[in-house]
């Protein structure tokens, strides 16, 4: 009993000594070669012509389903198209329909 405490008492030194001895992170870019190219992705799925798509696309595939004589797999795909394009709408066209910024507004 008195073994396991002792080996507690110095697993728990250890870890403590671990916690205040650690180095701060400080947040910065790593540098990697693929963040350049992703975040061009980035910023083209959240700019204007994404938006512009976006909306047509939505339009077409609601028209589709509200019109079209679909059934099986393609009204399924036709649901999962219609779903996708929502979502990547959602980071340009809704957050500005709704009046929500990019950031905070200062006085």
């Amino acid at each position: 009993m008195r073994q396991f405490r002792v080996s507690r008492l110095r697993s728990l030194a250890f870890a403590g000594m671990a916690l205040l001895l650690a180095a701060p992170a400080y947040a910065a870019g790593s540098g990697m070669p693929w963040e350049d190219p992703l975040q061009r992705i980035l910023d083209s799925v959240q700019g204007p012509v994404a938006k512009i798509v976006a909306v047509i696309i939505i339009i077409t595939t609601g028209l589709t389903l509200a019109f079209g004589e679909t059934s099986g797999g393609f009204r399924r795909m036709i649901q999962i198209v219609f779903g996708l394009s929502v979502a990547f709408a959602a980071s340009s066209f809704f957050l500005s329909f709704f009046s929500f910024g990019g950031g905070a507004l200062l006085p």
